[in-house]
């Protein structure tokens, strides 16, 4: 119908009532602001995290924090009405529980127990931290069943890290797409409001994007979707890409990569040897001082799967680049996807070209299989810096996060430990201090492969001391209490001594894996002094304990040495310390 503006005024008359309401902000037909994207956290630092959701109409929001989850403190507001909110939190403390409540306007949404995070480690620290990798998911069944068996697993313990290996989606790249495939699936479970989100892309993610396919396009919805550490906010070297990144958590460094896509210099990773994207990877991993050294992306280097890398163009000239980088950098674990089964390898090193090139003998510098599960030969990886040729690069393809598939080509490829096709499934890995601990949990919550690596253990201490010193022995590495058999008998990871003469100890693990050594010199033990001759010496604390190093006496205040210092003590031979004007004394006492 085409009416005159008269005409529609006749047919209309509350029309222009209504328009007036709504400028003066009062709409007789609004609704209540929703929230339509839940939140998911990003850019997580110690002191720091940046949260994210959507909400179906411009708004006003806020975040309020808690410590206890009782009482919550304004934190942040937006500045301006808006559907996509991104709010940065900051003044946070390290490694700490901050419960979240998300407000629009006046309402509280989002306010159960559930809703929380854990801001990240200081840079360098040593606690442990868990992370859910996983690769090409898609919505269905079985991403589903793959995700739900990990939050099983893992059961009410903190994931400090989601770290998904590109392929997100399967139906076509869009903002719908990721709603339906990624957020609304991963939203169900607990993963997204409480870890932080460390993507990486895939071929699919690219779907709706025209030839060539370009990084850091704008109008993408992966990065429209993400906020990712192009900016070397947490860490490493700037990529000012939002493709590819690192980043710092704890003692690990972690390197994202594209490996599909055109760079800025329209070159992808594996075109050549000088492309932008390859040789920040190289100044990336030579600046990084960190502990540990893992990297994921897309596209994996070995696999005999739904993919042959003796075959497919772009994987064998990929192999040969970051091969070589890998081994270059001492990188510990490559996770990547693409193919739609899960395979394994020992540690790797020199193996740049075709299957039937490798070499056990050469390229597997460990012969072990590394469950570290009490089954023959499955004691963990060992990397020390001592001896660099017993190192090498761990391989690991897990891309049936959602997608399954039977193996096409020759299988299993020959650098693999194990290999698994036709199940879906999830890494679940614990990195904590110097032991790395990763598990392949399937759709049906069964722990199928594992492997564990160590560093720096097995080590030989040499310490001198004097005789009934205190000194603490601590073995190289984590592990569950009562798994360590000390010589002396002791279960636990540290012990405490007052040796009379020279000594070794050792300590094993519980599988006779490993093994640390002490060899502690004993200086010759203090002539024996009548505590009578002490009489009338001032002291500013005191301890008298017996042989075994059990305490009979503690005196932390100033005092003089008295007849009733030893009254109580049965007769015998004790240590009698003391300190006085900032000196330690140490006398052999007869009584």
């Amino acid at each position: 119908m085409n009416l005159r503006k008269s005409s529609y005024n006749a047919y209309f008359p509350f029309i222009g009532y209504i328009s007036l309401l709504v400028i003066l902000g009062f709409s007789p037909i609004a609704t209540a602001q929703k929230i339509t994207r839940y939140p998911y956290i990003q850019l997580a630092q110690s002191n720091s995290v940046l949260i994210r959701y959507r909400t179906d109409q411009a708004t006003i929001s806020e975040i309020s924090l808690s410590t206890d989850g009782k009482n919550f403190s304004p934190s942040i507001k937006s500045a301006i009405p808006q559907t996509e909110h991104s709010l940065s939190l900051t003044a946070l403390q390290p490694s700490t529980k901050y419960f979240y409540r998300v407000h629009l306007g006046e309402k509280e949404l989002l306010s159960d127990s559930t809703y929380f995070f854990k801001t990240a480690p200081s840079i360098g620290s040593k606690e442990k931290i868990s992370i859910f990798s996983v690769g090409d998911m898609a919505a269905g069944e079985t991403q589903k069943k793959v995700y739900n068996a990990y939050l099983n697993y893992q059961k009410n313990n903190y994931t400090n890290l989601f770290i998904s290996l590109g392929d997100n989606v399967y139906c076509g790249g869009s903002d719908a797409c990721w709603q339906e495939e990624f957020f609304s699936p991963y939203h169900a479970g607990r993963l997204l409001r409480q870890s932080t989100l460390f993507p990486s892309t895939g071929n699919h993610d690219y779907d709706n994007q025209p030839f060539p396919y370009q990084q850091d396009e704008p109008q993408m919805a992966y990065f429209q979707n993400f906020t990712l550490p192009s900016k070397a906010e947490l860490g490493g070297v700037p990529s000012s890409s939002e493709a590819y990144y690192s980043y710092d958590y704890g003692n690990v460094h972690f390197v994202c990569l594209d490996s599909f896509a055109w760079g800025k210099d329209n070159f992808r990773i594996f075109d050549q040897v000088n492309n932008i994207q390859l040789n920040w990877l190289k100044e990336d991993l030579k600046a990084t001082k960190q502990d540990w050294k893992v990297v994921y992306f897309h596209f994996p280097v070995y696999t005999k799967g739904t993919y042959d890398s003796d075959v497919n163009a772009e994987i064998v000239k990929l192999r040969d680049y970051l091969t070589r980088v890998f081994d270059e950098y001492g990188v510990d674990l490559v996770m990547s996807g693409h193919s739609h089964v899960y395979e394994r390898s020992r540690p790797l090193k020199g193996q740049y070209g075709l299957s039937s090139e490798f070499s056990p003998e050469k390229n597997w510098p460990i012969n072990s299989s590394g469950r570290y599960d009490g089954s023959d030969k499955s004691c963990a990886y060992i990397f020390n810096n001592s001896d660099p040729s017993k190192k090498g690069t761990t391989y690991v393809v897990n891309g049936c996060g959602g997608q399954t598939a039977t193996h096409r080509f020759n299988w299993p490829h020959p650098v693999m430990e194990f290999s698994l096709d036709k199940r879906g499934g999830s890494m679940a890995i614990d990195i904590e201090n110097n032991r790395l601990d990763a598990k392949f949990i399937d759709e049906d919550g069964a722990i199928l492969d594992q492997f564990t690596i160590m560093k720096e253990v097995n080590k030989v201490t040499k310490q001198t001391i004097n005789a009934y010193d205190p000194i603490e022995l601590k073995a190289s590495w984590p592990a569950p209490s009562n798994s360590y058999n000390w010589s002396t008998g002791d279960k636990s990871q540290k012990i405490n001594l007052r040796p009379l003469k020279s000594s070794t100890y050792t300590v094993t693990d519980s599988q006779k894996c490993l093994q640390d050594q002490f060899e502690i010199t004993v200086n010759p033990p203090l002539g024996t002094t009548k505590w009578e001759e002490l009489l009338y010496q001032p002291f500013d604390s005191l301890e008298i304990f017996d042989l075994l190093g059990r305490t009979w006496k503690s005196i932390q205040k100033e005092g003089v040495v008295d007849q009733q210092i030893m009254d109580g003590i049965p007769s015998g031979q004790y240590i009698l310390e003391y300190q006085y004007k900032g000196k330690r004394f140490t006398l052999k006492l007869n009584h």
